[in-house]
């Protein structure tokens, strides 16, 4: 299955197979509100399936509009955007580093537009859209994207990329790229452009989220409808943009259910296009097990992307067998595993880095979540399966933990399903455990005898019910338990390096005050460990003094190049190692 673990995320699918590997199956609703003059936010947790639908409409809007739609779909991501921010600073001007965020937002777009006019109508339609056909928007975005080091000289690399003066300020607020998408409009004779704006505000930076749908609210206008992909519960939009109103959410995922397997086994059928022979293979064989297809499905949550990381998984665990020799403890193990890395990977980097005590909140409310469903008092009530887990919504609880209830709704370990009414007559949520941690924790395993088959798994998570849960209500001391927990983790550094508890005091040992780094220098200081790529490759660049994120990240190929045994095709692989790490990092 080589290079299968590229093909996890749609954002490195290649444009002319995005639409033969999209399921629309339950997601046909949202497929359908695509080409709507909606304004909408789409929301979802990582690997839902966001920018795949996304990519998958614009595709489809460009395809109509060369057969005469009047209808144009264009997608650009911003997964890269903390990069473009340097850290907030008493030295710096605030409202100059936003406006070269705002810059960078609009940069992105009209460098999407530019893109998709050229391909649609050729090169020679481009000087009839003014600036927005003749500017290199690539090189634009080039420069904004190395602001994070709190670059002064901002506007005269612009001009540099051949950005006029005028444009370069205009660019940084709303009405010159307002008046450029009504002229693509107008050029097209496009009764809709929409304009599909991923990975947008997936982390935890205040200041770039209000800026960002502050600025794309200033975009509204007739003929123009923009779909904004958005985290569950932790996305901030700022005091400018009102959730729901501005926007229509149309949630993306739900709870696990019996009914959508037969869409998962579709999408297995299909990334079975994308694998090399021995993944064919593997991949056959978990299709020819309808029972392990169908556990592997709510054990990934009715997640795409987690169901193809425990595929991924179990192509690992199986090692050199042949695929023939694949057994269920094959399954097992590859469950486990990617379960016991889940929370790691599926909380944005920036939050690990940045919010320690957050972190470990959540990762204290887990374990006890766990707890409630496997042994207090147990994963069955009256002989009937509980997964389900009804949570007080009081505002008594400590904001603290109340972040750690919306950051595992995030992380896809918790699923909402609607509001619930407590014993003792509280308001609260329900919310389904992912089932996986179930599997597990072998909730069922004291219960049953003899040896755990996959049918009886099958059996347990088909039978669960929103009426059988456990309760945590506001009175619990698991919640004086969780602060008390999370406030022995450092919440900072001084400029030292000394641990701080209050990053808004000085450092009680030197007197220093606390360091200050945006998410993206966080990353680029770390060493080449967080990369992916050989051992030997690592070495031969820490020789030549690629020994942190940074330098990589900095370089030019050809210095790169330059490293012995390195050559084109390597040069290649270590650009996307460090985009694949950057990226992942940020968004996600």
């Amino acid at each position: 299955m080589a290079n299968f673990s590229l093909q996890l995320q749609a954002d490195n699918l290649p444009d002319d197979i995005i639409e033969n590997l999209l399921v629309e199956g339950p997601w046909a609703p949202v497929m359908s509100r695509m080409a709507t003059a909606e304004n909408i936010l789409i929301e979802g947790c990582r690997g839902v399936g966001k920018t795949m639908l996304m990519r998958s409409a614009a595709r489809r809007m460009q395809t109509g509009f060369k057969q005469g739609s009047r209808t144009l779909g264009v997608h650009t991501t911003f997964k890269r955007y903390l990069a473009t921010l340097p850290p907030p600073s008493k030295d710096r001007n605030d409202s100059q580093d936003l406006a070269n965020f705002r810059s960078w937002i609009n940069a992105r777009i009209l460098g999407a537009i530019r893109e998709v006019v050229r391909d649609i109508k050729g090169p020679a339609f481009l000087p009839q859209l003014g600036v927005l056909g003749t500017t290199d928007w690539s090189a634009v975005i080039s420069v904004l994207e190395s602001t994070y080091k709190g670059s002064t000289d901002t506007p005269q690399l612009l001009a540099s990329v051949g950005l006029q003066p005028h444009v370069v300020a205009s660019l940084q607020g709303y009405t010159l790229v307002s008046d450029l998408l009504k002229e693509v409009v107008s050029q097209l004779g496009l009764d809709l452009l929409v304009i599909f704006l991923d990975d947008a505000a997936h982390a935890l930076d205040t200041r770039a989220q209000g800026a960002f749908f502050t600025a794309i609210k200033s975009l509204y206008g007739p003929s123009l409808a923009f779909k904004i992909s958005v985290y569950p519960a932790v996305t901030r939009y700022g005091v400018d943009f009102s959730y729901g109103h501005d926007a229509v959410v149309v949630p993306v995922g739900d709870t696990p259910k019996v009914d959508r397997i037969p869409a998962f086994i579709d999408l297995i059928t299909k990334r079975r296009q994308v694998a090399d022979g021995d993944g064919k293979l593997i991949l056959d064989a978990i299709l020819g097990n309808n029972e392990w297809a169908s556990l592997l499905v709510f054990c990934s949550n009715a997640n795409p992307r987690g169901l193809l990381k425990l595929i991924a998984q179990i192509q690992t665990q199986l090692g050199n067998r042949p695929a023939n020799d694949l057994r269920f403890e094959d399954i097992r193990l590859a469950i486990n595993v990617v379960m016991d890395k889940h929370l790691d990977n599926m909380v944005p980097g920036v939050i690990k880095d940045l919010d320690a005590r957050l972190l470990k909140a959540s990762e204290y409310l887990l374990d006890e979540l766990r707890q409630k469903i496997s042994v207090t008092p147990g994963p069955y009530e009256a002989g009937k399966p509980r997964g389900y887990l009804a949570i007080t919504n009081s505002m008594q609880v400590a904001y603290l933990c109340q972040a750690a209830i919306k950051l595992l709704v995030a992380a896809n370990v918790i699923v909402p399903e609607g509001p619930a009414r407590l014993s003792k007559r509280e308001t609260g949520t329900l919310y389904l455990l992912h089932p996986g941690f179930m599997f597990r924790d072998n909730v069922i395993g004291g219960a049953r005898s003899g040896t755990l088959l996959a049918r009886n798994w099958l059996e347990f998570f088909s039978g669960l019910s929103s009426r059988i849960h456990a309760e945590i209500a506001k009175n619990a001391e698991l919640w004086n338990e969780i602060v008390v927990e999370a406030n022995t983790e450092p919440s900072g550094k001084c400029e030292n390096g000394h641990p701080l508890f209050n990053a808004q005091q000085n450092c009680d040992v030197c007197g220093a005050p606390a360091v200050v780094m945006s998410p993206v220098l966080l990353l680029l200081d770390k060493d080449l460990s967080v990369l992916d790529l050989s051992d030997t490759l690592k070495e031969r660049l820490q020789a030549h003094g690629f020994d942190t994120v940074r330098k990589l990240f900095e370089a030019s190929n050809e210095e790169i190049d330059a490293v012995e045994y390195v050559g084109e095709v390597r040069t290649q692989m270590i650009r996307n190692a460090v985009s694949a790490a950057v990226d992942e990092f940020v968004a996600g």
